[in-house]
């Protein structure tokens, strides 16, 4: 056999080039590695599940193992039609307008591949949840991230020249990782802005039911915007089932039509018997969606006053569960976060994984209140104990 090594040939694409792992699942690795709290992926604990939709997924085992419809199980697309049509006020018709992804992700990715060309501007708000970025590059467009670190608010004279080569406009409300809720002035001028230049809204609200402002709405709820705009949400984040990947992507025919063509020759279907078990899943009284706000709203305090305690300087959200904090060190936050794991035992997300600039330059990091109280009173505990800013 030759000695002579072979040099393998040149790969990627201007696609993928730049794009690296995620450094969410980064952390958590490190945090598995080094036995600490994991506060960094919003992973709820297992006891979180209703027993009611456990028990369906597993029934459904037994019976529903192959193939659904592309689009979803009937009876999910109907129950999640009226779900919203209930609670948003807003009609989706289950057989044309909701499809069933195989999480958010997935139908955000689809979205952005079905309705973003080569070329095309994306506007988004940074930070901003990580997948966006390389879904936008994906799709060949054009990221146009704008900054509102500072004080979290709309520059919508930004937005407004922004928007003026856009396609496509990104919200995620509550916001992911900065806890935002966009109130309904703030979606009024953006429904003048998208009718104005005539943008497309994918929204991502998969923490729709982890919201502490009462003031909360869906982009959709505000005059005309649910013409323009694809809803990507899901199981995950309201059932504490992040593994079973079932997404609800709600949309207008005329973009259900192209994100379905996407979807069909990517994930073709969502896991059959978590979508028998989504069915069960919105048949749940209010009183859990009520009693999932409140029991989150219990850990963002705990948490929040815990940083505080700490030293260090959090930022209260409105929804979602993540707190994003500044610490009083120079290191740069990759190094805090990394040193957190070793001498605190608790592990946090570098803020600058949230920036489309992968050089960004972050003084402050991410945790999340997934977690139940007595593991964020551990953690709290061992920032306190371990402080070294």
């Amino acid at each position: 056999m030759s000695e002579r090594r072979r040099t393998p040939p040149a790969v990627g694409t201007d696609r993928t080039s730049g794009v690296a792992e995620s450094v969410i699942r980064e952390m958590t690795r490190e945090a598995v590695r080094k036995g600490a709290i994991n506060l960094s992926q919003g992973i709820p604990d297992a006891d979180e599940t209703p027993v009611e939709i456990e028990t369906a997924a597993k029934d459904a085992i037994d019976v529903e193992s192959q193939y659904t419809i592309t689009w979803g199980l009937p009876d999910l697309r109907d129950a999640v039609a009226d779900r919203y049509a209930d609670w948003k006020g807003v009609e989706y018709d289950p057989e044309t307008e909701v499809t069933i992804t195989s999480g958010t992700s997935e139908a955000i990715m689809s979205t952005m591949l079905a309705l973003a060309e080569p070329g095309d501007e994306v506007i988004y708000f940074e930070p901003v949840y990580e997948s966006y970025i390389p879904a936008s590059q994906f799709a060949g467009a054009t990221a146009v991230p704008l900054d509102v670190t500072d004080t979290l608010e709309i520059d919508f004279d930004r937005l407004a020249t922004a928007a003026e080569d856009a396609r496509i406009l990104v919200l995620n409300t509550p916001m992911n990782p900065t806890g935002k809720v966009f109130t309904r002035h703030e979606l009024e001028e953006i429904e003048e802005i998208v009718f104005e230049h005539d943008l497309l809204v994918l929204t991502d609200e998969i923490y729709e039911h982890i919201v502490y402002d009462d003031d909360y709405l869906s982009p959709v709820e505000v005059g005309d915007l649910a013409d323009r705009t694809v809803v990507c949400t899901g199981m995950s984040k309201t059932f504490s089932v992040t593994g079973w990947r079932v997404g609800f992507c709600h949309a207008p025919e005329y973009l259900s039509r192209e994100l379905r063509k996407v979807h069909d020759y990517t994930s073709i279907c969502a896991p059959t018997p978590f979508q028998r078990a989504g069915v069960e899943a919105l048949s749940l009284p209010d009183a859990y969606y009520e009693e999932l706000s409140d029991s989150y709203e219990r850990r963002r305090d705990l948490l929040y006053e815990g940083l505080v305690d700490a030293g260090l300087d959090p930022v209260e959200p409105d929804g979602a569960y993540y707190i994003m904090t500044r610490y009083p060190t120079d290191e740069d936050d990759r190094e805090f976060c990394y040193r957190l794991v070793r001498e605190a035992g608790v592990a946090a997300v570098p803020g600058s994984s949230f920036y489309t600039d992968p050089d960004a330059d972050a003084d402050w990091i991410r945790f999340t209140f997934s977690r139940n109280e007595e593991t964020i009173r551990d953690a709290v505990d061992r920032l306190r104990e371990n402080r070294w800013w």
